[in-house]
């Protein structure tokens, strides 16, 4: 057979998983997503190693751990081995109870495919699920691990060590409180002839960070773009891909809340992890979000105080990047009336590395995967306390470009709440969140009926959410087409 053939790889290596697998883990992900693209072979095989590469389950079971030891790899039994990870499920039906999000180091490894030995689990909760999450830890055989500064019983801490300040004693936006499990691991002993050797006990580590009104809140806060990915219960969303898994960068960031305490540690870490940190990004590289530079908003630069330093407040579309872009110019293609005002960046075959403007955190922008639910209690029941719709699936936010002394991006959200939703939203568009109180307030209304006449329970909506936000989009676009007569 012709070596140069094209049809090589496909006939003779992509059903080979022993030869396939190692060409893959070199492979960067989009280097994966593009061999999917080329046939249907190379379709079958990167999902078999999807599967594999991109195991949830195995990386949670590193510190949920089956009390049921895995069988040798020479068990000739039919058994799926399925129970190894009887532990990891039940933690992830925990997050579909609760919406608890894994971020941190944790997202960053599963995305990677890397495995960093001496990180902990970082889980981020609603405010209202910080008893029952820290019980289940505990449970686990995790133990309370107090700092100097909070009570040593867990159920006095929980109850009572909740910050309210604006940044709270941890100086981190959007935290209420950080609360810390730990767990030793039993000692193994290796089996070397004539010697035996125990290796030094370690000991895993579990951090809750409780948030103020949701977790992205928290998370959107970090220092920068690369640890931006979230693991739910049933999908993995990394926010800034090319950037963070192709071009190893990440953008220095923060939250129109403030900065974090541990910003500068922070960074340092993953500049040592291998990632290029920048602050300023070239001309070429920005592509705003239309709909974000026809915003109602002025396009001049506004510099408002936050936590003592100035961030531009229309940073996404400001008039020393393009001047002042109208609809038309935007959406015809056709330049503006300001000949000296410089064109967005054309579009092109490679994705730009930091989407700027209006972002929804399933958009084209992320990559989103979703994980199998095998084992998983998924959450059906409506208006109780488990929530028939993933809440991170509802996260609208703007990425403001800071140019200059500043540097890097501010991520700019409000919080959307009412007496009707069970968990808050971030939200950033105001017609959005005009629309969303105007539907909301009338179930209010009638739920403040039924609570007068004693007649049903309290129904929350939270499960409507997401249908109101896609006919609110749904709406705004035909609007728009509309306009330009098409």
């Amino acid at each position: 057979m012709d070596l140069q053939s094209p049809s090589l790889f496909a006939d003779r290596i992509l059903h080979i998983e022993l030869i396939y697998e190692p060409i893959f883990d070199a492979s960067s992900a989009a280097t994966l997503l593009r061999l999917a693209r080329t046939c249907r072979a190379g379709r079958h095989a990167i999902a078999a190693y999807i599967r594999s590469a991109f195991d949830v389950n195995r990386l949670l079971a590193r510190f949920f751990p089956s009390p049921t030891a895995p069988c040798s790899s020479v068990c000739s039994s039919s058994h799926t081995h399925s129970e190894i990870y009887d532990r990891a499920r039940a933690f992830r039906t925990l997050q579909a109870r609760t919406g608890t999000l894994i971020s941190g180091s944790t997202a960053l490894q599963f995305f990677d495919r890397t495995v960093y030995p001496e990180s902990d689990l970082d889980l981020y909760v609603h405010m209202r699920h910080r008893r029952e999450v820290g019980r289940w830890l505990l449970e686990e055989g995790y133990q309370f691990a107090p700092s100097q500064y909070q009570d040593p019983r867990f159920e006095i801490e929980v109850v009572h060590g909740m910050s309210t300040g604006a940044n709270g004693i941890y100086r981190m936006p959007g935290v209420s409180a950080v609360l810390t499990f730990t767990k030793p691991v039993p000692r193994k002993e290796i089996d070397i002839p004539d010697v035996v050797e125990e290796q030094e006990e370690s000991m895993l580590k579990v951090q809750v960070i409780v948030a103020k009104n949701t977790p992205m809140e928290a998370i959107l806060a970090f220092h920068s773009t690369c640890v931006m990915n979230v693991i739910s219960y049933e999908k993995a969303y990394c926010l800034f891909p090319w950037a963070t898994l192709e071009a190893r960068r990440s953008l220095l960031s923060s939250s129109c809340r403030g900065r974090s305490k541990w910003r500068e540690s922070g960074l340092l870490k993953y500049a040592n992890r291998g990632f290029t940190i920048i602050s300023d990004l070239d001309l070429d590289e920005i592509e705003i979000d239309p709909a974000s530079a026809v915003s109602s908003s002025s396009t001049l630069l506004r510099e408002p105080s936050v936590s003592g330093s100035r961030y531009p407040e229309r940073l996404s579309h400001a008039e020393h990047l393009y001047g002042a872009l109208t609809a038309l110019s935007l959406l015809s293609g056709t330049p503006s009336s300001d000949a000296s005002t410089p064109a967005p960046r054309a579009a092109s075959k490679s994705p730009p590395a930091f989407r700027l403007g209006w972002r929804w955190i399933d958009d084209s922008g992320s990559w989103v995967l979703p994980l199998p639910l095998a084992g998983v209690a998924r959450a059906t029941a409506a208006n109780t306390s488990t929530p028939a719709h993933d809440p991170v699936a509802v996260c609208n936010w703007e990425v403001r470009y800071a140019s200059g002394r500043v540097g890097g991006v501010v991520m700019h959200f409000e919080v959307a709440t009412g007496k009707v939703l069970r968990y808050r939203y971030l939200v950033t568009d105001e017609a959005l969140l005009a629309y969303l109180g105007r539907e909301l307030s009338a179930r209010m209304r009638a739920e403040e009926v039924k609570a007068r006449e004693e007649l049903e329970d309290w129904t929350y909506y939270d499960d409507e959410l997401p249908v109101l936000c896609r006919r609110f989009l749904h709406g705004l676009a035909s609007r728009r087409i509309g306009s330009l007569g098409v």
